[in-house]
């Protein structure tokens, strides 16, 4: 007797959970930081085509060593400087209808991190004084951006919390447990700054940005 009161209060226990789970709301909050940026990261593509992959490899690794150095020059540390795995490979060109090849290619993407914009121009410059590098691209970045994510979820979850509470009692229900967090769209946007190398007479002013980084998040809460 004993064992069957305890089973039917399992069941009875069970059937109002899935009871509880019928009567859900499904809520999305969202947040939006606005922040001033303090960093800037670049990135650098050096591609060069020779006659042979031998020569290719030889030019393209003599112009990594000498971005390096420039990086160094204007004191942008080791631990900032990230020298991403080369790619090597025969260089196609389109002519007279045809795909044929010509030469071999070698490739590789460095990116650093500049920590102090007040050094941007010359940074810029330096990098523009040649013409060893393929592109050059660069977004502004805030130095506390792990912290300032955690904020902006946590304003997200804040938001969809108060949205739920406001709307159960607007129709006189409780709200309840939350049953289920999604996370959706995400993804932080950065302010892209203009190619590096395209900025003209413009050492006069002050390099200064923005960076959005927005959260959404999903949560499911039951409904009393």
């Amino acid at each position: 007797m004993k064992y069957f009161l305890f089973a039917l209060l399992l069941v009875c226990f069970a059937s109002l959970k899935a009871q509880e789970n019928k009567r859900y709301i499904n809520i999305t909050g969202t947040s939006e930081l606005i922040l001033p940026a303090d960093q800037m990261t670049f990135t650098v593509q050096i591609k060069t085509i020779n006659d042979s992959i031998e020569e290719s490899k030889k030019v393209n690794d003599n112009h990594l060593n000498e971005l390096i150095s420039l990086l160094k020059s204007a004191g942008i540390l080791s631990n900032d400087i990230t020298k991403y795995p080369i790619t090597l490979g025969k260089n196609y060109v389109y002519k007279n209808n045809e795909t044929i090849q010509k030469g071999f290619y070698t490739e590789v993407t460095v990116s650093f991190l500049l920590k102090d914009l007040s050094k941007y121009y010359e940074v810029t410059n330096k990098l523009s004084s040649g013409n060893d590098f393929e592109t050059v691209r660069s977004v502004y970045n805030v130095s506390d951006n792990e912290l300032q994510n955690k904020i902006a979820y946590q304003k997200a979850l804040k938001a969809a919390k108060e949205k739920a509470e406001n709307m159960a009692a607007t129709l006189g229900l409780k709200l309840g447990r939350v049953l289920e967090i999604d996370e959706t769209n995400s993804a932080p946007v950065y302010t892209n700054m203009p190619n590096a190398l395209t900025v003209v007479n413009s050492q006069d002013v002050n390099i200064s940005g923005k960076v959005t980084i927005r959260k959404s998040v999903r949560v499911k809460f039951a409904i009393l």
